[in-house]
């Protein structure tokens, strides 16, 4: 289990507030009672659809399936479980930038609930605090476990990043499959989507710029 630090997540929220970047959702909800209630209607919503649920096989499916959303799938609803950032002096003065390339996730498409999974592509020029390198894969686990668009979480990551790391010099990169276009509609298994985010100096500097768009189109 990883250490979090809820404070840290309730200024982050507000932070996208302010951003107009916050999800649609009520950061509330969750209490002990949402375990009992999400199962009671998981157990409607699969008698409706015409299951058995006194099968033994599917019997706890409803308490099953409430538990995987509740603590795993959308546990990024809840930010009392936001990182903790583990973060140290820039006493090397390390100021080139950092990538981090092919993180990856699986996220939930919030128009059909069906899985979005991808890679995620971030860089940063270090000013006076560096972040320990696997805080940066859990804050983009964070915000993809939550029903999401990928526009929306693009700029979630680039945001709180900004914020954690104390610098503009931001720039982010996701490229990933969304099933909501592979097994409905169109059904095309093949299509690849990018979107980015650039700050500072990624922003300005033509380079850097185009050393983030090399890593996407090179992307498996």
């Amino acid at each position: 289990m990883y250490s979090k630090d809820p404070e840290l997540g309730k200024k982050i929220h507000q932070l996208l507030l302010d951003k107009k970047v916050e999800s649609p959702a009520f950061f509330n909800q969750l209490t002990e009672n949402s375990l009992n209630d999400i199962k009671d209607k998981f157990h409607d919503l699969l008698q409706s659809i015409g299951l058995d649920l006194n099968d033994a096989s599917i019997a706890n499916t409803p308490k099953r399936a409430a538990k995987f959303f509740v603590n795993e799938l959308f546990y990024g609803l809840d930010y009392n479980n936001f990182p903790k950032m583990t973060a140290n002096p820039n006493d090397y003065k390390y100021t080139s930038p950092l990538f981090s390339q092919s993180i990856a996730f699986n996220s939930t498409c919030e128009h059909h609930l069906v899985a979005i999974s991808g890679n995620a592509y971030l860089a940063y020029i270090p000013k006076d605090k560096i972040i320990g390198l696997s805080k940066l894969n859990r804050i983009v686990d964070f915000f993809a476990k939550r029903p999401q668009v990928q526009e929306r979480v693009t700029r979630q990551i680039f945001f709180a990043l900004q914020e954690i790391l104390g610098t503009e010099d931001i720039a982010i990169g996701i490229t990933a499959k969304h099933s909501c276009i592979a097994i409905r509609g169109v059904r095309d298994d093949s299509t690849k989507n990018i979107t980015v985010e650039f700050g500072g100096r990624f922003n300005t500097d033509t380079q850097l710029k185009q050393t983030i768009y090399d890593m996407l189109l090179k992307s498996n």
